[in-house]
């Protein structure tokens, strides 16, 4: 293996080499530069225009939802997915929840966070 590696960088460098040899020579021209001069007034603003009065959202304003958290008092399967299948299941414990809700037939199912990510349980 490292054999071959030699060898590509062997003829890399010739090739390098060997297109460099090939190239043509550098060439400078001469050139004039020549200076205009520009007239003109030039105004500056000491304080900017605001378009939207600050602050646009100011400290307390925030909405949010707390979410409640869900007591469970016996092992409690969860699943991935709504009406899918058992992943694993929880002991009894306060579980925190993510807010996100599905209604069912069988009862409700709260999407709450495990040490396997995001996954859901039926509430009855």
């Amino acid at each position: 293996m490292k054999k071959i590696i030699t060898i590509a960088a062997a003829l890399g460098l010739m090739a390098s080499m060997g297109t460099a040899a090939f190239a043509d020579s550098a060439s400078t021209t001469d050139s004039t530069s020549s200076t205009t001069s520009v007239t003109g007034t030039s105004e500056t603003v000491a304080e900017p225009t605001k378009l939207v009065p600050e602050p646009i959202i100011s400290a307390g304003e925030e909405v949010t939802q707390p979410t409640v958290p869900l007591v469970l008092t016996v092992n409690t399967p969860f699943y991935f997915e709504p009406g899918g299948k058992v992943a694993s299941v929880l002991a009894p414990q306060v579980v925190s929840t993510t807010g996100n809700r599905v209604g069912s037939l069988l009862g409700e199912w709260v999407e709450v966070y495990t040490w396997l990510g995001t996954a859901w349980i039926l509430v009855k």
